[in-house]
C-alpha cells in the first residue's frame, strides 16, 4: 500500500493543501510489479473531498510481443483525482475514498493510471524483428538458418514470372 496521513486536511478550510512525496522501490500494485514510483502529488481541500494533483514516474518489466524479451518501460503518470471524505455517499464521478482515520491510499488510482498507460502491444523497440516462425530464433540477436521457400501451389505460376 502507499498511503499517506491527510488527516489534518478534513477539518481544515477549503483550499488547504499539503504536498505528499511519493518514494517506493519495488511494489506490487495489486496485479502489478512496478520497479519504484517517484514523485510529488499535492493534495486540496475541496467541498466534500480531497483533490489530488501531481506528477508520479515508474517503470515496469514487460514482455515484448514479438521477441518474447522481457524490457523495462519507463512511464510517467499525470494523477488529477478527487477523493470523497468517509461518511459521504460514494459517487460514480469519485470512486475513490479517504478512510475513516484520514489515511489516502494512492495504490488503486495508481495501479488504474498504469494499466490506461501501459501499451496494447508492447514492443523492446519499435524496430524488432520478432522471433523466426520455423525455428524460433531471436532475429534481433542474429540470423537464422531456415529456408522459407514454402510456396503455396496455387500461387506457384506466380514464381516463375518473377524469375
Amino acid at each position: 500500500m502507499i498511503r499517506f496521513d491527510v488527516s489534518p486536511l478534513i477539518p481544515a478550510r477549503l483550499g488547504a493543501s499539503l504536498t505528499l512525496n511519493v518514494e517506493a522501490g519495488p511494489r506490487c500494485l495489486f496485479d502489478l510489479e512496478v520497479d519504484y514510483l517517484q514523485g510529488a502529488v499535492r493534495v486540496t481541500r475541496v467541498g466534500g473531498g480531497l483533490y489530488l494533483q501531481g506528477t508520479v514516474a515508474s517503470q515496469l518489466t514487460l514482455e515484448c510481443v514479438r521477441c518474447l524479451t522481457p524490457f523495462s518501460f519507463p512511464l510517467t503518470l499525470g494523477l488529477e483525482e478527487t477523493f470523497r471524505l468517509s461518511g459521504h455517499k460514494p459517487h460514480p464521478d469519485m470512486p475513490y475514498a479517504v478512510s475513516e482515520n484520514g489515511w489516502l491510499d494512492l495504490a488503486p488510482l495508481l495501479r488504474e493510471e498504469i494499466w490506461v498507460a501501459l501499451p496494447m502491444k508492447p514492443l523492446c523497440r519499435s524496430d524488432c524483428r520478432g522471433l523466426c516462425p520455423h525455428c524460433g530464433t531471436n532475429l534481433n540477436l542474429g540470423t537464422c538458418q531456415c529456408v522459407d521457400e514454402q510456396i503455396d501451389p496455387r500461387l506457384a505460376l506466380l514464381k516463375t514470372l518473377m524469375e
